[in-house]
């Protein structure tokens, strides 16, 4: 019996060591996969930070750096991710003038052209040292025509003309 015993002893003792080896190959198989899903983490946010990767970015980080409305006078058109683009168009008041397009114009000329206007058109004012009666008669026209506006205030320092303050305000 003693053999027999020994038999079972070595047998059990085998199957302990299998066992052991077994778990062993389990941990470094989970190590494994834990450490690469963390390296394959790690690639994606330093990818994201270098503005590489799978397209899905803001686009931040390019053009440069000015506003649109004080980079041209003219009307420019941007999309975004609404059904249709939204259209900018940009109003000058200096003084108590309305500047479009380099042309000076009168008030009942801008509100014959805000009637024509689309829904999808945002109306870029631009202060360039205006009266506020001028600006408040411009702003209530855009409010019986229901128009969306913005409005940017010029820097008197600049001589870029650069933007200086920027708030915004929906017409609405």
């Amino acid at each position: 019996m003693s053999i027999q015993n020994d038999v079972e002893k070595l047998y059990r003792s085998d199957l302990e060591k299998q066992r052991q080896k077994q778990k062993k190959k389990k941990k470094k198989r989970l190590l494994g996969i834990l450490l690469t899903v963390i390296i394959i983490a790690a690639l994606i946010l330093i990818m994201q930070y270098l503005g590489l990767g799978l397209g899905g970015g803001k686009g931040e980080g390019s053009g440069d750096g000015k506003d649109a409305s004080a980079s041209s006078n003219d009307t420019s058109v941007t999309t975004t991710t609404t059904a249709a683009p939204k259209e900018f168009y940009d109003i000058r008041v200096s003084g108590s003038t309305y500047i479009i397009d380099n042309n000076i114009t009168d008030i009942s000329a801008i509100r014959s052209t805000l009637k024509l206007m689309k829904e999808n058109v945002i109306v870029c004012i631009v202060d360039d040292n205006a009266t506020k009666n001028a600006m408040d008669e411009l702003k209530k026209a855009l409010d019986e025509e229901n128009m969306e506006y913005t409005e940017t205030t010029l820097d008197d320092s600049a001589l870029d003309n650069s933007v200086a303050d920027i708030t915004s305000e929906a017409a609405r």
